[in-house]
This record gives structure tokens, C-alpha cells and sequence, in this order.
């Protein structure tokens, strides 16, 4: 088995300005994120959030953002509240036949996620 990590840290101040830049965010968050972080309490810390999660992807996946659009790295909530990762477009092609799991945290200031890629 081969076992892959990435990680990112961003700080929030700068997702309260990127947040209001609706074609920004349409270009970075899918539908489903867009929607997560608008209902959210905390906007800014849930989109610096989601971002980290999709480049900590990108790491584990061993190939950064290059090549990749970040809609393609998404994130959804299970029934718990819990993220997890959900690959599309060329993401997939790619990279499908990976196990992939994601944990995501933040402060005020500060956002952080890990993400692990699994392959038998």
C-alpha cells in the first residue's frame, strides 16, 4: 500500500476579502461549497477551510494545484458535519482509483487541513 500526506494553513483575514469577489469564488468553491460557507456562522474561517482541504489534496495527490482546477477538489459534509473529499472532472480521471481522507480545522485567525491518499 502506498500511503500519501499533504497539508496547507492559510490565514482567514485573507478569505474575508477573497469572499467578496463572487467570480473569485466561483471559479475556487463548487455549488455545494459555495452553500456550506454562505449558512456557515463564519464565513471567511469556513472558506479559508475548504481551500486548505482542496490543496492539502493537491499535495497528497503529489501534483499541487498544477493541472488541477480547484472545483475539481471538492469538499462535502457527511450527515454528521464531517468533510469529506469528492474528486471530479480530470481529478477523477486521474486520480479515482485513490482513497483519499481529509481533516479540517481553524482558529479565528488561521486554517489548517491534512489530507491522506490511500493506494492498494
Amino acid at each position: 500500500m502506498k500511503i500519501s500526506t499533504g497539508c496547507d494553513v492559510e490565514q482567514v483575514e485573507r478569505f474575508s476579502k477573497l469572499l467578496e469577489k463572487e467570480y473569485v469564488c466561483r471559479r475556487i468553491f463548487t455549488e455545494t461549497e459555495r452553500a456550506h460557507i454562505s449558512k456557515s456562522g463564519h464565513p471567511a474561517q469556513t472558506a479559508a477551510g475548504i481551500f486548505c482541504a482542496k490543496e492539502a489534496m493537491s499535495k497528497a495527490l503529489g501534483c499541487g494545484l498544477f493541472g488541477l482546477l480547484p472545483q475539481e477538489l471538492g469538499v462535502e459534509w457527511d450527515e454528521r458535519g464531517a468533510p469529506r473529499p469528492r474528486l471530479s472532472g480530470g481529478a477523477a480521471e486521474r486520480f479515482g482509483h485513490l482513497q483519499l481522507a481529509i481533516s479540517v480545522s481553524h482558529t479565528k485567525e488561521t486554517a489548517f487541513a491534512t489530507c491522506v491518499a490511500m493506494e492498494e
